[in-house]
């Protein structure tokens, strides 16, 4: 749309300057918003997306509310130094408890209800249960929470219960956000897909040839940043799920994670069974932006479900669908400046529910602070 095809109205109402814009409406650009307009009241804040919800991962993933298994945490210390992996847990514990304070554990039906990891051999289960002992300790340290992780068994299966997780539904979590950063005034603009980034990174350029102009810029579209950055170290990586249909008497109640963390599954209700994950199966094939299920992943899950959750004999999905993450080489989020006056705030690594909303927090005082 040219500009002598535009009405005095839009013109008059659109094509304005902007103190603040925030490309991608997930969990962490929506608080940035939030939190900058409430500390801010008189800036112009905008947060555009290309859908009309943000679909990536924030209304994708499986609304597990989690820091970490010993599994998980044990597989890191071998890539990462104690001081650089506890640093996330950390965040993750603080993200958590700021989400839940923010949005309120009823607006979101948070369940503190801890989350089980579940060994299927008893050679793995020894080697990760004598780290436990020292990850409490480290826990203790870094979070003031004691005796974090607890031997037992569940299910006939050898296990590892962290009392501090729990779950939540990640949906009425972003609609209660995005109702509270209306309310402080941000203006919201949805099937808006940018273009381009200008070179000073004072503009945006979107589909349909407008220009909109700003002070400064955020770019929080995690998994799909290399669309706008190419040179951006973030690897999308997409994650499957289901949800069957009821299943009497189902025997598994909590929040439970496998292989490092890879499987996760929980009770949705009383009688249905949430399932995912597994994209270490064909980790090369999970690096796109475009959504979809692989069958071998589906396949490997239903015979998980099947041998190791021993679901009864005639189960059936009822719904499917997949989700986008954006992982660094380190698992550790980016948040860094891309301009004088822009910055990214990608790359949670699959721990966006923990992550996104103190990430949001944090770029966006680093934002009034350079403003």
């Amino acid at each position: 749309m040219t500009g002598q095809n535009r009405s005095y109205w839009e013109e008059e109402l659109y094509n304005q300057k902007y103190d603040v814009v925030i490309i991608g409406a997930g969990l962490t650009g929506m608080s940035a918003a939030y939190f900058y307009k409430l500390n801010q009241p008189n800036k112009k804040v905008l947060v555009l997306d290309r859908g009309i919800f943000p679909i990536g991962a924030s209304t994708r993933n499986a609304g597990f509310a989690c820091i970490g298994s010993v599994g998980e945490l044990k597989s890191d210390l071998e890539l990462e130094d104690k001081s650089a992996v506890m640093q996330r847990v950390k965040s993750r514990y603080a993200g958590l408890n700021l989400l839940r304070e923010t949005i309120g554990d009823e607006n979101m039906d948070y369940g503190s209800v801890g989350g089980w990891e579940i060994f299927t051999e008893q050679s793995e289960y020894d080697q990760v249960a004598e780290f436990v002992p020292q990850l409490n300790e480290w826990m203790e340290q870094t979070i003031g929470e004691e005796e974090v992780y607890k031997l037992g068994e569940y299910q006939g299966y050898k296990g590892i219960f962290n009392r501090v997780e729990g779950l939540l539904h990640p949906g009425k979590a972003l609609k209660t956000l995005h109702q509270k950063a209306i309310n402080v005034g941000v203006e919201f603009r949805w099937e808006t897909e940018v273009n381009a980034i200008s070179e000073d990174r004072k503009s945006i350029s979107l589909a349909n040839d407008w220009i909109i102009a700003c002070e400064q810029l955020l770019v929080a579209t995690n998994a799909f940043s290399k669309n706008l950055l190419p040179d951006l170290e973030v690897t999308p990586g997409r994650g499957y799920v289901f949800i069957t249909k009821p299943i009497d008497h189902l025997s598994w109640k909590g929040t439970f994670h496998v292989d490092e963390g890879y499987i996760y599954f929980r009770n949705l209700g009383e009688d249905r069974l949430l399932l995912g994950g597994a994209r270490n199966q064909a980790k090369s094939e999970e690096e796109t932006v475009n959504f979809g299920i692989n069958p071998s992943i589906k396949a490997h899950l239903i015979e998980f479900a099947n041998d190791v959750l021993q679901l009864p004999n005639g189960w059936k999905i009822d719904r499917e669908w997949s989700g986008i993450m954006g992982f660094t080489p380190s698992k550790a989020y980016k948040l860094e400046p891309i301009g004088d006056q822009a910055f990214i705030a990608v790359g949670l690594s699959g721990m966006g529910v923990a992550l996104g909303m103190q990430l949001g927090r944090d770029v966006a005082k680093l934002m009034r602070q350079n403003g």
